[in-house]
């Protein structure tokens, strides 16, 4: 009877970077673009006003000229109209203290009803970028409740949820919601349910990048849940679309890795044929999917201390199967490299 190599898994699954979410909508100038044939009437003061908002450098200081104008106009024809261009402007912050600032500032000014809707994306991923998760989920599940179809939303919490049962475990106290958000995400996305006022090729884009990360976050979720079969079935849709993913495919070859070591365990004590076919077929797996990890990782200094933990443990199990020789393990490698551009 053959002895099987046991191998644990220790591989770490690479860390989800967090994109932002952004609502795809553009900050226009207010005025000068999309202009209705007949405009509103305004004062000398108003038009001064509105120039100097147009011409601040910034975020904070473009809000702090809009709080200014809303107190002093409270009359103002422009009020609908400086929502929607400010709440752009809050989005679009790339500084997430900056972000927070002023999506609180403008939900102060803008009180009217389904004004501070405008801004609550921007206020919930301003609290993620800041780990401030209490308050992300908190705002996100009201927010949600009253718009139960914001895909961006959903997948904003879905993702960043993941990452933090990637550190904290299953116990994590939002890993419900997040998982919740998560496949609702990924219903939304493959219902292909573009929100109202998004533009069709932003939409497109987001979904085409973002569908493969939101198969990933569900799978992760299902991973440190101890779902194999569904953290299977979600990494590899994943890769399905995006299979030059470094974390889809290194977590895949650690579920395919768990697999074997169950399955060699299993045949230590039972010695069965079959077993053994089913333990050396998971550790083939096991090969593929690191063989494919390494081949996307090359030529990116920032994924070597992965892609070499990865190669690490491939070449053990490579090795087995190939009487302790590394022949071929190189051409199996370049197979899943990227075509040269």
């Amino acid at each position: 009877m053959m002895r099987l190599l046991i191998i644990s898994r220790t591989l770490s699954v690479c860390a989800l970077a967090l994109l932002l979410c952004a609502q795809p909508t553009t900050a226009a100038k207010l005025n000068g673009q999309d202009k209705p044939k007949e405009q509103p009437k305004i004062s000398e003061d108003e038009a001064k006003a509105l120039q100097k908002i147009n011409a601040a450098p910034n975020t904070a200081e473009k809000t702090k000229q809009v709080v200014e104008f809303i107190k002093k106009f409270k009359k103002t024809t422009q009020r609908t109209k400086l929502a929607e261009f400010l709440s752009n402007q809050i989005t679009a912050e790339k500084d997430a203290n900056i972000k927070l600032q002023t999506a609180q500032q403008f939900i102060a000014t803008f009180d009217q009803p389904g004004e501070a809707e405008l801004v609550k994306p921007a206020l919930i991923d301003a609290y993620t970028q800041q780990g401030k998760f209490d308050e992300a989920f908190g705002e996100g599940a009201k927010y949600l409740a009253a718009q139960p179809d914001d895909v961006f939303v959903y997948a904003q919490l879905g993702f960043a949820g993941a990452q933090q049962i990637q550190k904290n475990g299953p116990t994590w106290k939002h890993t419900k919601l997040a998982a919740e958000y998560a496949s609702k995400a990924v219903e939304l996305m493959e219902a292909d349910k573009k929100p109202a006022k998004t533009d069709a090729k932003f939409w497109a884009d987001f979904r085409n990048s973002w569908l493969p990360r939101i198969y990933q976050a569900n799978g992760l979720i299902a991973y440190f849940a101890n779902e194999r079969a569904k953290a299977k079935d979600n990494l590899e849709k994943s890769a399905g679309l995006d299979q030059y993913d470094v974390s889809t495919l290194a977590l895949l070859g650690n579920i395919a890795n768990d697999e074997y070591n169950d399955l060699a365990k299993k045949y230590q004590t039972e010695r069965k044929s079959d077993i053994l076919d089913k333990a050396l077929a998971a550790m083939d797996e096991v090969i593929d999917w690191y063989a494919r990890g390494v081949a996307a990782a090359d030529g990116n200094a920032q994924l070597k201390p992965m892609s070499d933990q990865i190669m690490e443990q491939l070449k053990q199990f490579y090795g087995f199967r190939h009487d302790g020789k590394m022949e071929g393990l190189q051409a199996l490698i370049d197979k899943y490299k990227k075509p040269a551009k």
